[in-house]
């Protein structure tokens, strides 16, 4: 609704546009009204007489007279243009008139109007009017219209402006647009002109970042000749957010130079590269800088503070920072929970979960992992007031005993689970089933998993991986068969393990099977698949296949390496698996242990001690 006068008055006769209907006809507005009629018949372009007449009126002088709705409004079953509204509009703008407007508002609403058909009725309509539709779909979170609607722009040869692309790119920024389509924008603002405006340039560095493309964010933001604050923290935001912490560094030198003024944003993400770095001395003089701009009493800025402190081991400073925050929230906490964790100090770690809950803050995961390591059993953690333990709760502590490989803790949760009435619950459960599966009680993971009422996909291929990961390749593919049987259909996760276990019996052709029915299931570009399939063909001595497999892997990671490595090393082809560790070093991706021990078994198979030497200097270097 219309709120106030304020909004009246700020805004032009296209307010409410969003809301107009489909399928409008043109008439003459004349014979939507009582009143003078005549006055209408030559106001067609003139708001300013219609309203004239309109306000000549004694029903419509008297705003409250319930008759005024049936004056200004049209008549029933009459539906007004898009036109008539406008000009109706721009009178309540002329002579203030809330009521009349909020009256006619209600109107709009009960028509049915929406800003998709806002067009139809309007001749060349101008940018300035698109642009106002467009915003007021962005600013009701209609990113999908707000594309539509450009693509429409476009096909109707209206010229965008800086306006136009600016909302349209931070429309893009909520994931509804492929990188084509965002490639396609940029190129057009290159076009018209705006390469170098910091209105269109900004929201577009903040796109390529969150999408990944730290090159082309820097790209633009090289271009600019006029870089504004947002200008900079949005390209030293991209830097850290993609793990370029070196360059958020320089570049924030870089800004500091310029004498442009940091915003506590800016000092948050660096503060957090330094963190990251371990560049800890950096960090304690930008504190200096920060309590210089006044900002050390901001809540993000200070969360990075005492994260960096912690981190470096200096509890008193990040204490007392914490001491000193006007506003605590969630990550205030967990970070010097987690620091206090971290050093040994579990009673204060504890004592501040405490003061946490007295000061009305949920813990999440990160609360609850801190505290595991603070504490000896999980019962010091369930005691404490305020963690009730739920079907979200359960999950987050049962995944930080997998990763810790407690098991001892996860089985103590598991009584937990039992007690509280949730083990029969399927998302718990599935969790369940993960760490004992992981763990290598694949018997009470099975247990789980036939108790279990519901079919969950999660839970079966949950247990299917744990059987490949101890070698119990048969079992595993005899679980997936019986998955299939049941009619659940597998995730990435079941058809990567059923793959890996064919690899690790040399069943050719079950494995390619396998792969043709993920294919068809829509996980032809998987990661996990292409590294099982890699590790299959290998395994089965098929270089060829594997190399072709290796290659149609877009984003190779560490594994998809150490499978092709592996593969080949166990299968005996030694010399092509010391080939790929080469390429694999040439192609600067970092080796892990299981890596140099594949590399070093192979050489010791083939009796090369001079590479052997190479590869132990390799890791001595590490």
């Amino acid at each position: 609704m219309v709120a106030s006068s304020v909004s009246l008055r700020g805004s032009s006769s296209n307010t409410l546009l969003h809301h107009f209907p489909r399928n409008i006809t043109h008439r003459s507005s004349c014979k939507y009204f009582h009143g003078d009629v005549g006055k209408f018949k030559s106001a067609r372009s003139c708001s300013t007489a219609i309203w004239d007449a309109l306000h000549e009126s004694p029903v419509v002088q008297n705003e409250g007279n319930g008759k005024g709705i049936e004056f200004l409004y049209l008549m029933e079953g009459i539906r007004a243009n898009v036109q008539t509204y406008l000009w109706l509009f721009e009178g309540c703008l002329n002579f203030g008139s809330l009521l009349v407007a909020k009256k006619l508002h209600a109107k709009l609403f009960k028509s049915g109007f929406d800003g998709e058909h806002v067009f139809d009725d309007i001749p060349s309509p101008s940018v300035s009017l698109w642009n106002e539709v467009i915003s007021r779909l962005l600013a009701k979170k209609l990113a999908s219209q707000v594309l539509a609607l450009f693509s429409r722009l476009i096909t109707e040869n209206v010229t965008p402006d800086e306006s136009t692309f600016a909302s349209v790119l931070r429309a893009c920024s909520g994931g509804k647009a492929s990188f084509q389509f965002i490639e396609q924008i940029h190129a057009m603002i290159i076009h018209h002109g705006f390469g170098s405006s910091p209105l269109v340039c900004n929201p577009l560095i903040e796109l390529y970042s969150k999408n990944g493309h730290v090159d082309r964010a820097k790209l633009v933001f090289e271009r600019l000749f006029l870089r504004d604050s947002i200008s900079w923290v949005a390209m030293v935001s991209c830097f850290f957010q993609n793990g370029w912490e070196d360059e958020a560094i320089l570049l924030f030198c870089q800004m500091h130079k310029s004498a442009v003024v940091p915003t506590p944003y800016v000092f948050s993400s660096v503060l957090s590269a330094c963190t990251k770095i371990e560049s800890f001395k950096l960090g304690e003089q930008l504190h200096g800088f920060i309590v210089k701009w006044g900002l050390s009493s901001e809540t993000f800025v200070c969360n990075a503070l005492m994260t960096l402190y912690s981190r470096w081991g200096n509890l008193i400073v990040a204490e007392q920072i914490f001491s000193k925050m006007n506003r605590r929230d969630r990550i205030s906490y967990n970070s010097l929970i987690s620091g206090l964790a971290q050093c040994g100090f579990s009673d204060r770690a504890l004592l501040l979960f405490e003061e946490m809950q007295l000061d009305c803050m949920k813990p999440d995961s990160v609360t609850v992992a801190s505290l595991l390591s603070a504490c000896a059993s999980v019962g010091a953690v369930m005691k404490i007031e305020g963690l009730m333990p739920n079907q979200y709760t359960y999950p987050s502590i049962l995944r930080t005993c997998t990763s810790l490989g407690a098991l001892d803790l996860g089985e103590q949760i598991h009584t937990q689970v039992i007690k509280t009435g949730f083990q029969f619950n399927v998302y718990v459960c599935s969790v369940l089933i993960d760490m004992y599966a992981k763990l290598g009680e694949l018997d009470t993971a099975r247990g789980i998993l036939k108790r279990l009422r519901e079919e969950d996909v999660v839970s079966w291929t949950a247990m299917i991986a744990g059987y490949t990961q101890h070698d119990f390749f048969t079992e595993a593919l005899k679980l997936f068969q019986e998955m299939k049987d049941q009619g659940i259909r597998s995730d990435n996760i079941g058809f990567s393990s059923a793959i890996s276990a064919c690899a690790g019996i040399h069943t050719l052709n079950q494995g390619q099977q396998i792969h043709a029915q993920s294919y068809v299931s829509g996980y032809s570009e998987d990661l996990s698949i292409g590294n099982a399939l890699v590790c299959l063909y290998a395994r089965c001595g098929r270089v060829q296949d594997a190399y072709l497999a290796f290659e149609k892997i877009n984003a190779k990671d560490n594994i998809s390496w150490n499978a092709f490595i592996s593969g080949f090393a166990q299968s005996g082809h030694c010399e092509e698996a010391l080939q790929v560790f080469s390429q694999m070093n040439q192609a600067g991706v970092e080796a892990n242990l299981f890596t140099f021990g594949f590399a070093v078994s192979t050489t010791a198979h083939m009796a090369n001690i001079k590479r052997g030497k190479q590869i132990h200097a390799m890791i001595i270097k590490k």
